[in-house]
């Protein structure tokens, strides 16, 4: 009961088409959970580490995931992020990078970007996976494609990444359910509700505010995340970072 208090509570709802009507069923099926004293409680912000994890399978392939620090929600470079991440794209659909990355290197078997933010922190990054005799070539065109993102970005390419993600979102929120959870997220991150601003936030994304963001994500500490039969050829997170700066 301590996590059902009123501040910690919101309800949202669509289609209403009597407002008293709602309030009236909210407060006959809820009036009984009766409100406790909120507890004065103070989350401990959490502290990135980095460093790598190998786990060893009998598998001919390998999985590489190289990721790092990123940002919280309530950064303004959170839709920046979000272009990146469509860039880079999987090989599993659309015309990006991840996809150039398997015809160009017959021994990458797929690529995916990782992109998460959270209330505090974030991760941003790459992972990649092929057979396990090529496990060093695997980190090398890791590494080339995540630097790749500090070099200027044409027109045509950052265009159509950003189209690609309007698309994504406003298909993610085309039905009134999928709306309503928005603003419901919305509300509880924000305080308010940003949705409708996310076509031209992701519009005012420049090649130059990636090329900023990727030179300070990648000059931060790595998270390395090896797995398969080979997972010794691949280089240590250590060399990682002197590859990369």
């Amino acid at each position: 009961m301590d996590n059902v208090t009123p501040r910690k509570c919101l309800l949202v709802a669509s289609g209403i088409q009597n407002h008293k009507e709602y309030v009236d069923l909210v407060k006959e099926r809820l009036g009984d959970l009766l409100p406790v004293p909120e507890h004065k409680y103070t989350r401990t912000p959490s502290e990135y580490l980095g460093g790598e994890y190998r786990s060893w399978s009998e598998t001919p392939a390998t999985q590489i995931t190289l990721a790092f620090e990123s940002c919280p929600w309530a950064s303004n470079d959170v839709q920046t992020y979000y272009v990146m991440s469509t860039l880079l794209g999987s090989s599993n659909c659309g015309i990006n990078r991840a996809s150039a990355m398997m015809q160009r290197n017959n021994f990458v078997d797929g690529a995916t970007s990782v992109n998460s933010h959270f209330s505090d922190s974030g991760l941003f990054g790459l992972t990649i996976e092929g057979p396990g005799s090529h496990s060093s070539e695997l980190m090398s065109v890791l590494t080339e494609e995540l630097g790749g993102l500090k070099d200027h970005i044409d027109d045509v390419e950052l265009n159509r990444a950003k189209n690609t993600l309007k698309m994504n979102v406003l298909m993610a929120m085309e039905s009134s359910d999928d709306r309503l959870e928005e603003i419901a997220r919305n509300f509880m991150t924000y305080g308010d509700l940003t949705f409708h601003q996310y076509c031209d936030k992701i519009d005012s994304v420049t090649s130059s505010d990636i090329n900023r963001v990727a030179s300070s994500l990648l000059s931060g500490k790595p998270t390395l995340l090896v797995s398969g039969g080979a997972i010794n050829l691949v280089p240590s997170v250590t060399e990682v970072s002197r590859q990369l700066n």
